[in-house]
C-alpha cells in the first residue's frame, strides 16, 4: 500500500513532532520514527527539493506525482526532531515561519497549545474546562447553533482527523469569540493555574541561528505573517500588508534573502492577501487542505493557492 496519489502536484504540510528529551507528545505530533515512515509511505522519489519546486513551478513544469516538505510556525521541535530525519534522506523543505516570536515577542497560539497539552490528561479534558469557562462567561449568549453546525460541517470536510469538539473549540475560538474574548478566557485559566507565559515558552520556537542555518543548507524560509492572526481576514488590508512586510523583512535580515514563498496561516486569505503577497515578490503560496469551494475548481487555484495534505491525513492511510 501507498500514498493515495492525488491529481495535481502538491505539499505535504507537518507541525508538530515529539521526543524523549523536552518535547513532549501533544495532539497531532509525531516521532522521528514516524516521521521517517511517512516519508517512506509517501514516496522517497516523488519528494523533490524547494529549489526544483519553484523553478518547475515557474516553468509550469510541475508533474501530477511531484511533492514537497513543509514545515509551519517555526518550532523548535521540528529542527530537533524532524530536521535530522530529512538529514539522513538529504531533503530540504519549505519552513514557513512567523516572526514575532524571534523579536522577543511571545505569540499565545502555541502558548496556548502547550498548556492544554502538559495540563490536561487528554484534550477533551481541556475542552470540558474551556467550554464550561465560555458559557459561565456570558460570552456564548448570542452564538447562532445553525452557524455553529454549518461550521463543523465545513471544517469536518476539510480536516477529516479533526474532532467534533477539535472544531467545535476553533468555531468558538475563531468565531464566537474573536481573539480578545478567547485571550481573555485563555489567560483566565492560565491564572488559575499559576503559570506564566515565559515560562510555558521556553523550548517552543526556533532562533535567529536556526533560520540561518535552515537557509545555508538550502531548505527555504518562506512567510507565515509576522503574529499568526488565526483569521488573516479579519485584518484591512494596510494591517495585512503590515504582517507580511514585517514578517518578509525579518527573514531577509537573518539569512540574507529576500522570501519568495508562503503558506498562509490557518488558511486564512482573501484577494487582498494575494495582491499583497504579489507586491512582495512572493512566487509561490501554499493552502492548508486539498478542498476546492466551488464544484470544477481545481485544488491549484493559483501559484499563491497552491493545495497542502496535512500528516494527519496521512497517517489515516496506513498504521505502523
Amino acid at each position: 500500500m501507498s500514498y493515495k496519489r492525488h491529481d495535481v502536484p502538491h505539499g505535504i504540510m507537518f507541525h508538530h513532532f515529539h521526543d524523549d528529551v523536552k518535547h513532549p507528545k501533544s495532539q497531532g505530533s509525531i516521532s522521528a520514527g514516524e516521521f521517517s515512515a511517512l516519508l517512506e509511505f509517501i514516496g522517497i522519489n516523488r519528494i523533490i527539493s524547494p529549489e526544483e519546486w519553484l523553478e518547475k513551478l515557474e516553468k509550469k513544469q510541475l508533474g501530477s506525482d511531484d511533492l514537497c516538505l513543509t514545515f509551519d510556525d517555526a518550532l523548535l521541535n521540528q529542527v530537533d526532531v524532524a530536521l535530522p530525519v530529512l538529514e539522513r534522506y538529504n531533503f530540504k523543505a519549505f519552513w514557513f515561519v512567523y516572526s514575532g516570536v524571534f523579536e522577543g515577542k511571545l505569540e499565545n497560539l502555541e502558548i496556548y497549545r502547550f498548556f492544554r497539552t502538559k495540563y490536561f490528561d487528554t484534550i477533551d479534558d481541556f475542552y470540558n474546562v474551556f467550554f464550561k469557562k465560555v458559557f459561565d462567561s456570558g460570552f456564548a449568549e448570542n452564538v447562532n447553533p445553525e452557524e455553529e453546525a454549518q461550521d463543523q460541517k465545513e471544517k469536518q470536510k476539510l480536516y477529516p482527523f479533526q474532532s467534533g469538539n477539535d472544531n467545535r473549540f476553533r468555531f468558538f475560538r475563531d468565531r464566537a469569540l474573536g481573539r480578545e474574548k478567547y485571550e481573555k478566557i485563555m489567560d483566565s485559566l492560565l491564572k488559575e493555574y499559576n503559570l506564566q507565559k515565559a515560562d510555558l515558552a521556553k523550548n517552543l520556537w526556533m532562533r535567529n541561528e536556526d533560520l540561518l542555518n535552515l537557509s545555508k543548507n538550502e531548505h527555504n524560509v518562506g512567510l507565515h505573517s509576522y503574529s499568526h492572526p488565526t483569521v488573516l481576514v479579519s485584518l484591512s488590508a494596510s494591517e495585512q500588508y503590515k504582517e507580511y512586510k514585517k514578517n518578509s523583512t525579518h527573514i531577509a535580515r537573518i539569512t540574507g534573502i529576500a522570501p519568495v514563498a508562503m503558506a498562509h496561516p490557518c488558511n486564512s486569505y482573501n484577494d487582498e492577501t494575494l495582491a499583497i503577497l504579489h507586491t512582495l515578490g512572493i512566487r509561490c503560496g501554499f493552502r492548508s487542505n486539498m478542498s476546492v469551494s466551488r464544484e470544477g475548481d481545481t485544488l491549484n487555484l493559483s501559484d499563491l493557492e497552491i493545495a497542502r495534505e496535512d500528516h494527519a491525513n496521512i497517517l489515516m492511510q496506513f498504521s505502523f
